[in-house]
């Protein structure tokens, strides 16, 4: 492999360790997060079993990525990385560690069998890279011997980043990634590190409690099976399956009948569950016991249910019949999984009641081939009953966009901002913030389309909902049904904003996040309707919170507009079934609205590229004017605005690319040279001030 680190780029770096088959994800900085700076920037939970798809990463590392300038990046060891481990070495502290590596070096039964990819850290330790043997899960440990091993969703710096010493990570010489392939640990190596994880207490293999993994914030995979929350589903799954079969009779069940039910039950729960362990060629079963949730935690469980036959369990089977799914098992909303929606009032459970009689529909090729091409509600835009994310900063225009595209569809417009409505019909606007001029917003889009709104099946939910609450989810399903069986069913559904319906959540948690996308499906499931979210960026200028929004969404459309701009842009970050990157300009309108108390309102209007766009150029300007521009660049270092390449500053009047604008540079061009010039030294991205965290670049060369 040919690689120049002197000359790398970070997406160079982190297209490296990609095609290492490593997860590499985008860290902080030292001055960033001083006191938990060895962290991914992202939400990295839910990183942890497989390689992110393509389409994250490219927001990550691609063109005009948001993390192309961020050196500092790092490592999610475990299956996610092809069972990738660090063994961590304090030897530089801890006596310790250089005698523990000294007796494993003496167990090497070949020349060359520990020799793998090395680096050193910013703090002088030492950190070798090896890949498990299969059948093997890596424990992640510390130890006070100054030995810790990153395994399973463990996280590790990786070079080229910058330490809190001031010093970079650095692969040893002969042993980088590119020198040096990752190699694969021998066994009695595996059984030292079960040692240790024996020793301290940290679940390792053969240990009495078994593996230990990090818990996801999500509670199924993408294939609806559970993978977190599973020892409370197992206890709910027992106790319906054995008051059923007191239902059924009374009588306690000889032991070989009991028997017969507990294998039956717990073959039924393996099927809905799934271990967070990947190890090729083991079965699940197999893995969930590794994990204490196989076998002997269901028997455990059905044992101290049968012991409550006559009590407990009596007193339960004589009130009301529970619902299917306590019986057979339940699927989430967001699983593939076909069946009735429903709420439970009881636990606040969202599910579906699963099929039980018949076999599963399979498709021959021809059959594939007759299916019907891709539904759109707007043309190459909204997926017709999908789920999307129209987002952006604060005063960027995007409730003025939703509400134009809302009342468009809702007057079965021919198009909306020259792309065909595909399926006009009515319209639910759900928005509890901003409601007091939005009658203004209404007649503005009115006026501007020669449009009479009155008799359009537009509809306002203003009351506060909380999409936590299944309770909250019922009120709202039944509200649009209630309109459904006046005017049918909604064409969409808008959320504005995703914020206010989710009071007390935590966005960046994949488990709340799951349970506000099953919610937005209970709405959409039922009425066969859209629904498009509006939401805020977060300070990276990305999609604020979970990385569940992007992988649910069918569609992501971010906003963007400057301060004091009425020209604005939507840029097409993701459109299942259709072209995405491209760019819709709009503008937003002064309209009066004629009344008596002279109101006036927005509206937004798509126009083609501002006529500015076009005339700057994508070559480098002359160096006159790139030396103009880092003279602006340190007097704004110097006042205490110092300029910064987030979007999100724009609203300080920092933002580079706006800056860089004013100099005839374009976006793209301006992305080129801020990064020459942050890896060449000319720039580094640094906080100007300490009390309030404010970063920006700080001019420290010149170009000749």
């Amino acid at each position: 492999m040919t690689f120049d680190p002197d000359f790398a780029s970070p997406t160079d770096w982190a297209n490296l360790y990609r095609e290492a088959g490593l997860q590499v994800v985008p860290s902080f900085i030292p001055n960033e997060n001083p006191k938990q700076w060895k962290r991914p920037i992202t939400e990295w939970r839910s990183l942890q079993n497989e390689l992110v798809p393509d389409f994250t990463f490219q927001r990550w590392y691609g063109e005009n990525g948001e993390h192309i300038r961020r050196f500092n990046m790092g490592l999610i060891t475990g299956s996610c990385s092809g069972n990738a481990f660090i063994v961590d070495l304090d030897t530089q502290k801890n006596m310790g560690a250089a005698a523990w590596w000294d007796e494993v070096s003496h167990l090497a039964r070949k020349a060359g069998e520990l020799d793998t990819v090395e680096q050193l850290t910013g703090g002088g330790g030492r950190q070798l890279l090896f890949r498990g043997p299969e059948g093997w899960t890596p424990p992640t440990l510390k130890t006070p011997i100054g030995v810790d091993i990153r395994g399973q969703g463990g996280f590790a710096v990786l070079p080229p980043s910058m330490h809190e010493s001031g010093k970079r990570y650095r692969w040893v010489d002969g042993c980088a990634p590119w020198e040096i392939e990752i190699a694969e640990a021998p066994y009695w190596l595996c059984e030292k590190i079960d040692e240790l994880a024996h020793q301290y207490g940290a679940g390792g293999i053969g240990a009495g409690a078994g593996v230990k993994t990090a818990s996801p914030d999500h509670t199924h995979n993408a294939f609806g099976k559970i993978i977190d929350g599973r020892e409370d589903y197992a206890a709910r799954f027992v106790w319906g399956r054995i008051v059923d079969l007191w239902r059924s009779c009374p009588i306690p069940m000889p032991k070989d009948e009991e028997e017969k039910e507990f294998r039956e039950a717990f073959n039924t729960y393996e099927r809905l569950v799934k271990s967070r362990l990947v190890e090729p060629g083991v079965p699940n079963h197999a893995l969930l016991e590794k994990e204490g949730r196989g076998i002997t935690m269901f028997t455990q469980k059905w044992n101290h249910a049968i012991a409550q036959w006559d009590t407990k369990v009596a007193e339960h089977g004589l009130k009301e019949p529970p619902r299917k799914h306590e019986a057979h098992g339940t699927s989430p909303l967001t699983g593939p999984v076909e069946g009735k929606i429903k709420i439970d009032p009881e636990t606040g459970e969202i599910f579906r009641e699963l099929p039980t009689e018949g076999i599963l529909e399979y498709l021959d090729i021809k059959q594939i081939y007759s299916l019907p091409d891709p539904n759109f509600l707007i043309d190459g835009l909204v997926i017709n009953s999908g789920l999307g994310f129209v987002f952006g900063p604060p005063g960027c225009g995007k409730s003025f966009i939703t509400i134009s595209m809302a009342l468009s569809i809702s007057a079965h417009l021919d198009k909306w901002w020259g792309r065909g409505i595909k399926k006009g019909g009515p319209v639910v606007y759900i928005s509890s913030e901003g409601v007091g001029d939005i009658k203004f917003r209404i007649k503005a889009w009115e006026l501007q389309n020669g449009i009479k709104a009155e008799q359009l099946p537009f509809y306002l939910i203003r009351q506060t909902i909380n999409f936590m609450l299944a309770s909250d989810v019922e009120r709202l399903v039944k509200t649009v049904a209630e309109i459904a069986s006046k005017h049918g069913n909604p064409a969409c559904v808008f959320v504005d904003t995703v914020s206010r319906v989710l009071p007390g959540a935590d966005e960046n948690l994949q488990k709340d996040m799951t349970l506000f996308i099953g919610a937005c499906d209970a709405v959409r499931e039922a009425f066969e309707s859209t629904v498009i979210g509006v939401h805020h960026t977060s300070r990276n200028g990305n999609l604020r919170g979970s990385t569940v929004f992007d992988g649910a969404g069918d569609f992501l459309l971010q906003v963007d507009r400057e301060d004091g701009s009425m020209v604005g842009a939507i840029m097409a970050k993701k459109i299942k079934a259709a072209q995405d990157g491209w760019t819709q300009y709009f503008e937003l309108k002064k309209v009066p609205i004629g009344d008596i108390g002279a109101h006036e309102s927005l509206v937004a209007v798509g126009v083609d590229q501002p006529d500015q766009e076009e005339k700057k150029s994508n070559k480098w300007p002359e160096k006159t004017v790139l030396n103009k521009i880092l003279d602006s660049m340190r007097e704004a270092w110097d006042v205490g605005k110092p300029w910064s390449p987030h979007p999100q500053s724009r609203k300080q009047g920092r933002y580079a690319h706006f800056h860089m604008g004013e100099f005839g540079v374009n976006a793209k061009t301006a992305d080129q040279i801020l990064d020459q010039w942050s890896m060449n030294g000319v720039l580094s991205l640094e906080v100007r001030d300490k009390n309030t965290k404010l970063q920006g670049y700080r001019v420290i060369g010149r170009i000749d």
